[in-house]
């Protein structure tokens, strides 16, 4: 790390000219690894050597890390500040293209690196908004900050832009969203950003388009949906990429029946390719929801959900071995590399897809280099 982003040049959003491409992996396995974003047990090298193994080989091109096992209850990466950065630094060792290393730091309940693992203690984003006061907002994004500067983490995925509503509780759950009136939004959003780009960190949207709406939880053939979903939920993201402030955007596996009645977001071309790409104009690193949500998993399927998510336009494909219904698996990174690379020995995913995400992340991660 150690490298201030600049505040305002939007990493990977603009095409670079061909001088300032970054040059791709010759092999087809190792670019699809990069577009790998995987979960993984372990609190030490030894306990993470299945992941550290496969970044060695090329077939992760980032990791999430979570303070807490969803299937077993323990813990999971994250149990002290010394530890953590001893961890990260032997992920970022690992191979010749170091992963991006991410993490969930919003704020408050849904941060990953709390106080009982011997951190500072953080603002939930809504009560940031409660307060209204963009020095605090300052404040608290550079407590976020420099904790992951400190374990050596190189993005947060975070903040929340989505608009307040107290009649969805999921993106109300932990107080998650900081306000419903989309200017303040994003005042406090873009200070939560300059404050982590001061210190060389990379930030997320999320969850585009919007989760204002009401959640209808998933049950079989129903997938989750959000009916009510309104154009004004795009006011954030609109003006945050416009600002060039977008340094990855994450998409939500929620199906909106007004932007598409047959896929969830992040597997949609209309939301992806349309809506954030043509709509919004964002060329930068888009991230999907994690394949191994029930909406996406029961629903499609792991192998086409991939595709699906890749073919719709998404870069990262978030696996995040997270889930108390889908088993966890040390080999998820290597099976969606299978999967993604007899998709286009078939002809239904085109290496220039491939090729296209490869570079955006690669273009972004260039940014991180001191």
């Amino acid at each position: 790390m150690g490298k201030e982003l600049d505040a305002r040049v939007p990493p990977g959003e603009r095409q670079p000219d061909a001088a300032a491409s970054p040059r791709l992996p010759e092999d087809l396995h190792d670019r699809i690894g990069q577009m790998v974003l995987v979960g993984f047990r372990g609190m030490t090298p030894r306990e993470a050597e299945p992941t550290l193994r496969q970044i060695r080989a090329g077939s992760i091109g980032g990791v999430a890390l979570y303070d807490v096992d969803a299937q077993t209850g323990g813990p999971r990466n994250v149990k002290s500040p010394r530890q953590l950065s001893e961890l990260v630094a032997a992920v970022k060792a690992a191979g010749p293209i170091p992963p991006f290393v991410t993490i969930d730091a919003e704020g408050g309940f849904f941060h990953r690196l709390k106080t009982q693992f011997g951190f500072p203690p953080t603002a939930a984003p809504a009560d940031v908004g409660e307060r209204n006061d963009l020095a605090f907002t300052r404040y608290n994004a550079g407590v976020i900050a420099d904790m992951l500067v400190e374990a050596g983490i190189d993005m947060n995925l975070a903040p929340v832009v989505d608009l307040l509503n107290p009649a969805n509780p999921h993106a109300g759950r932990g107080r998650r969203t900081l306000a419903p009136d989309p200017a303040m939004v994003i005042a406090h959003a873009r200070e939560f950003i300059l404050t982590h780009r001061e210190r060389g960190i990379l930030t997320t949207l999320k969850h585009f388009p919007g989760m204002r709406g009401t959640l209808k939880p998933y049950s079989p053939g129903l997938n989750e949906v959000i009916e009510d979903w309104s154009e004004v939920e795009l006011e954030p993201f609109r003006a945050l990429i416009s600002e060039g402030l977008a340094d990855a955007v994450l998409t939500t596996r929620v199906l909106y029946p007004q932007l598409d009645p047959d896929y969830p977001a992040c597997l949609s071309k209309k939301v992806v390719g349309g809506l954030l790409r043509s709509k919004l104009g964002y060329d930068g690193v888009a991230i999907s929801d994690p394949m191994e949500m029930q909406a996406v998993w029961d629903a499609f399927g792991f192998a086409a959900g991939t595709v699906l998510a890749v073919n719709a336009g998404i870069d990262l494909v978030l696996l995040c071995n997270y889930s108390s219904v889908v088993p966890y698996c040390d080999d998820r990174a290597d099976e969606m590399i299978r999967i993604l690379s007899d998709a286009v020995a078939r002809g239904e995913v085109a290496e220039s897809r491939i090729d296209e995400a490869c570079r955006r992340i690669l273009t972004l991660k260039s940014r991180l280099q001191s």
